[in-house]
């Protein structure tokens, strides 16, 4: 493995962007990252053999980790560094490049398109948006405070967060203009942002109240509150754009609603303290995750349960391939991942022996665009 300096970031991505010659690990649909933090690695999962299929070691511990196919690369924080490294995907040698920074990556989320970061800094409350090719900070935002992850619009342009100790929904665009307003009184639980597939509405759960906030980003605008269950979650949405799936934590039960009427469709019981919400399978079911690790699956157009199963451990947010028929499922107590079928709804296999602090998988085309 060879490491390199950020001045050779431009030789790096036009490589990997025109040069297929070596691809091993740059196929976005196929391949999937978890980090380890302990084993200062990043392991590759071969989604398709549902097998390990690689380990990246590093020189420094990772917190955080985004990948991109258009770049074809692997992009990784380093918190207590204040630095990122690139990794290439498309060499024989996965070659990483040192991408020192200014602030320190507490989060990082990549941009759809797939050409831009998004890095946070929580302690000095700065968010940046770089582009790695021109090798340029596109945007600095300061005074952002928020424990929620950020949303990018479907092109790229603007950025969402939510601030719930101010009880507001925030964007900012690239050129740096900044909007706000206010959805609820201080910390009333706000989730993250998720958005149509059209990117016309926004979509953010109040656990406090018990509603959805939809908003109209084009007016940056209320729409509707809508009623869902007790403590809701943050909303995902089917990659059809029929539904916005909302995980009630507070009841165990997950509320379906309607994005074309803004209408409840049907809530139905699910699993203890539900967390994730997983669509597949061209969206006729999703499986709804757990606190404790216990998953059920539930038919999309019928609102029922169809199978139930048991993690024995914690679960970590799962992802769905791209063809929206495998479910891998970290659970880092278990050092494993857990694959499930959408399409017949059963358990498959796992991948046992990783380390047990192993944290969320990323994959770069998968079957969730709401996020």
């Amino acid at each position: 493995m060879k490491t390199i300096s950020v001045f050779a970031i431009g030789l790096f991505l036009s490589l990997s962007i025109s040069s297929t010659a070596f691809a091993r690990y740059d196929d976005g649909a196929r391949y999937a990252f978890v980090a380890s933090a302990s084993n200062k690695s990043i392991f590759i999962i071969d989604l398709q053999e549902r097998s390990l299929a690689n380990t990246i070691e590093l020189t420094k511990a990772p917190s955080s980790i985004a990948v991109s196919e258009r770049l074809k690369a692997l992009v990784v924080g380093h918190e207590a560094d204040d630095s990122l490294t690139l990794i290439d995907l498309g060499s024989a040698e996965l070659t990483q490049i040192a991408y020192p920074l200014d602030i320190s990556p507490s989060t990082i989320e990549m941009s759809p398109v797939g050409e831009t970061v998004a890095i946070f800094d929580k302690e000095v409350g700065r968010l940046e948006i770089h582009a790695f090719r021109r090798r340029a900070v596109l945007l600095s935002v300061d005074n952002v405070q928020t424990e929620s992850e950020f949303t990018f619009s479907s092109d790229g342009a603007m950025i969402f967060w939510v601030d719930d100790g101010n009880g507001t929904f925030n964007a900012a665009d690239l050129w740096s203009e900044r909007k706000s307003i206010e959805l609820a009184k201080p910390w009333s639980g706000l989730s993250a942002v998720s958005r149509s597939i059209d990117g016309r509405v926004a979509f953010i759960s109040e656990a406090s109240a018990g509603v959805v906030h939809m908003i109209e980003l084009s007016t940056f605008s209320p729409l509707l509150k809508v009623h869902v269950g007790n403590s809701p979650g943050r909303p995902w949405g089917t990659t059809d754009g029929r539904f916005m799936l909302v995980p009630n934590n507070g009841d165990r039960t997950l509320t379906a609603i309607s994005t074309a009427s803004g209408v409840s469709a049907y809530t139905v019981p699910t699993v203890d303290h539900p967390l994730f919400i997983n669509p597949g399978w061209l969206d006729s079911t999703a499986a709804a995750v757990g606190e404790s690790g216990d998953v059920a699956f539930i038919d999309i157009d019928n609102g029922s349960v169809t199978h139930r199963y048991e993690l024995e451990a914690a679960a970590l947010d799962g992802i769905v391939t791209s063809d929206s028929r495998t479910l891998a499922i970290p659970v880092p107590e278990k050092g494993s991942i857990v694959f499930f079928d959408m399409r017949s709804r059963t358990r498959l296999s796992s991948i046992p022996g990783l380390p047990l602090d192993i944290g969320p998988a990323v994959l770069a085309i998968s079957n969730n665009l709401c996020h």
